[in-house]
């Protein structure tokens, strides 16, 4: 009688602990806390960021299909990545998808105007659509955000110059404003002697610029001879080319 009263109570004693345990893992359950939103889009972000460099490796390893997917998987959980969708737009532009291209470029600068690499990719795009005031204004957009010793900001900027020449209805007017503007600052500046070096320049980019003219690419024989002048302004051979080339260009 003894033992069984015994057992009995420590079973009472075991059930007691059990229920009082259940009881606390379900009030932990009750008031276990939830993630904040920002918790939950930090989280979301992260993942994003995994799938974009999952990407980036497949694109490396010259696999664009599988470098899309998994930068569609990063722009549904996070959908304002600007540099997904600009990487989006470089694989389906190498498909030749240059509509799709295009609308991936115009949906990540609207989501950062500031994301650089789009604009150059834009500006391209144009150039080979042919849509040359689109290309310039995508170019003028680079050089302008772009930091000023960039060297893609410098290229932004002359390569915006090169097609308002083209654009110009008269470009070489155009070019002589800019040649006097150029000498004007040039002037502006203390003079420096000529090295080897810049007869070196100023024969290549002359050189160039000949070549230019017998293909008929007035406007860049214009500019490659002006670069020349830069480097050799005393040489008469070079005055008396770009005469010639706007004549020619004036005539054709």
């Amino acid at each position: 009688m003894y033992n069984i009263s015994k057992n009995m109570h420590i079973y009472s004693f075991s059930k007691k602990i059990a229920i009082l345990m259940l009881v606390l893992f379900s009030t932990s359950l009750i008031f276990a806390k939830e993630p904040s939103p920002q918790e939950k889009l930090i989280e979301l972000q992260k993942q994003a960021r995994l799938y974009h460099d999952q990407g980036l490796a497949y694109q490396r390893n010259g696999d664009l299909d599988g470098a899309l997917s998994f930068y569609q998987k990063a722009i549904e959980l996070e959908p304002s990545f600007a540099e997904v969708f600009n990487d989006i737009g470089v694989i389906v532009e190498a498909k030749g998808q240059i509509d799709r291209a295009e609308e991936n470029y115009l949906k990540a600068i609207a989501i950062d105007p500031t994301y650089l690499s789009t604009y150059t990719n834009l500006a391209l795009l144009y150039e080979s659509k042919r849509d040359l005031e689109k290309a310039s204004y995508f170019w003028k957009k680079r050089a302008e955000l772009g930091p000023p010793d960039d060297s893609w900001t410098k290229k932004a900027k002359e390569r915006a110059d090169e097609i308002d020449l083209i654009l110009s209805k008269t470009p070489m007017r155009d070019l002589k404003e800019k040649e006097i503007l150029r000498l004007t600052n040039k002037m502006s500046k203390p003079i420096t002697p000529f090295t080897r070096d810049d007869l070196g320049l100023a024969h290549m980019h002359f050189a160039k610029a000949e070549e230019c003219f017998l293909k008929r690419d007035y406007a860049t024989a214009i500019k490659e001879a002006l670069d020349a002048q830069q480097f050799d302004p005393t040489n008469e051979e070079i005055e008396k080319f770009i005469e010639k080339v706007q004549l020619r260009a004036l005539s054709e």
